[in-house]
């Protein structure tokens, strides 16, 4: 009986022993990419908080960030800009790492784009479903580019309307968006509620929103953390 016990005591110790050594206490990277969403850019054309600082600051409460890269993401960004950054595996001067590193790299990934592109292009011309075919290819091979160097948490934001493009394009883009991020194992954040949360913008016809629209993308992704 006793060596049953001192048996049943050892095997307890190593199975606890074995839980507590593989639990995965390392630091997360963090990559940024996208357009203005991303970078927080608002109506005034000034940079504010952004979703990306939002769970940067998450991240760091808990402890767990180790790297943010985060001058891959540029205001006005496009898909076509985006690709070609990730082709010539672009040199980032600040961090002093190539696009395609911190791609491999990132634990957690955030692509906000679109919004800019099709927005200044609608300005101009109208959008077509050539056009809009045109992005969502780009878009896809972004994807396909960063799947084939990481596959690990990827978040995609969707899209929202504007004063410039009405919510049944926006919607059918949001849809072939959510299918390559089905076919992808991408988390897809479906935003489009934002705009009927008037505090979220500070001038009526401008598309961008202010800190707290972008905490409110924050918290819809926090939720898959």
């Amino acid at each position: 009986m006793k060596y049953k016990i001192l048996i049943t005591l050892i095997l307890g110790f190593i199975i606890t022993s074995v839980i507590y050594f593989s639990v995965d206490d390392s630091k997360l990277s963090l990559l940024a990419l996208g357009d203005g969403i991303s970078t927080g850019m608002t109506a005034y054309h000034v940079e504010g908080y952004n979703f990306n600082d939002y769970l940067i600051d998450y991240l760091n409460e808990q402890d767990k960030l180790e790297t943010y890269y985060k001058y891959f993401n540029e205001s006005e960004e496009t898909t076509n800009n985006l690709l070609n950054k990730i082709n010539n595996n672009t040199f980032n001067v600040e961090q002093k790492y190539r696009i395609k590193h911190a791609i491999k790299e990132a634990d957690i990934t955030t692509i906000a784009i679109g919004m800019d592109e099709l927005n200044n292009y609608a300005l101009k011309n109208y959008l077509s479903t050539s056009k809009i075919n045109e992005f969502i290819n780009k878009y896809q091979e972004i994807v396909t580019k960063i799947k084939s160097l990481n596959n690990k948490k990827i978040f995609m934001i969707g899209l929202y309307s504007t004063s410039i493009i009405n919510s049944n394009k926006i919607n059918k883009i949001n849809l072939e968006l959510k299918n390559i991020c089905e076919s992808n194992n991408i988390i897809f954040i479906d935003i489009q509620r934002i705009i009927e949360e008037k505090g979220f913008f500070l001038l009526p016809k401008n598309y961008y929103i202010n800190y707290k629209g972008q905490k409110y993308i924050f918290e819809k992704i926090k939720k898959f953390l």
